[in-house]
């Protein structure tokens, strides 16, 4: 008996260790998002590929923004946001993030880099004390089922942008499915509102939507 146990023992240690060594670090892709057509928007390591924006005319961009420890940060006293590099219309997105519990932040989807990004575009919301659309939510556009921010951890959006067709799963949870066709196409955006202490977002990585 002791031997059957020692090598049920055994067997669930090297099950453990081959599970970890599996485990996905952030801002990678695996052969099979490779094959599948996933890229990443940002590189781990560097701000190459964004480009810093004020949040409004009045106000200079936030300069805080910097990468640590393979995760793009923010902090600071001005607000702003940071724009991806490209145009894009239909596709599934996916960005990790960290925030504290009274975060007001979020992701722009589909946003014109010049303009408030929330109007010219679509702001997915991560903010859990907005009366209304609040985390999850595409602001003024489509509420999201009630849900809550992880706070100090990570937390994953996967975002579905097809057409009118809008699906947001936050941290395995569908929170929203819903239609809005005002915004077509535009940029991918990070946002940093003072307030509400830093913000981190990883593992940005974007596929297109093929028809």
């Amino acid at each position: 008996m002791k031997r059957i146990l020692g090598t049920i023992g055994l067997l669930a240690i090297g099950c453990l260790t081959r599970g970890e060594l599996r485990a996905q670090p952030p801002n990678t892709l695996t052969r099979e998002e490779l094959t599948a057509g996933w890229r990443l928007l940002f590189d781990g390591s560097t701000l190459k590929g964004w480009e810093a924006h004020p949040a409004s005319p009045k106000v200079p961009a936030a300069t805080a923004w910097r990468v640590e420890q393979g995760a793009i940060v923010c902090d600071g006293d001005r607000p702003g946001w940071l724009a991806a590099d490209g145009i894009f219309s239909d596709y599934n997105l996916k960005v990790q993030f960290r925030v504290g519990a009274k975060a007001n932040s979020g992701i722009f989807l589909r946003s014109q880099k010049e303009g408030p990004p929330a109007e010219t575009g679509y702001e997915l919301q991560i903010w859990d004390f907005r009366p209304t659309y609040k985390t999850g939510a595409l602001v003024n556009a489509i509420e999201a089922e009630p849900t809550k921010i992880l706070a100090e951890q990570w937390n994953a959006y996967d975002v579905t942008a097809d057409g009118d067709h809008f699906i947001v799963i936050l941290n395995g949870q569908k929170v929203l499915d819903g239609h809005d066709s005002k915004h077509s196409s535009g940029v991918i955006g990070l946002q940093y509102n003072t307030g509400g202490g830093k913000v981190e977002f990883r593992d940005i990585k974007i596929r297109l939507v093929k028809h």
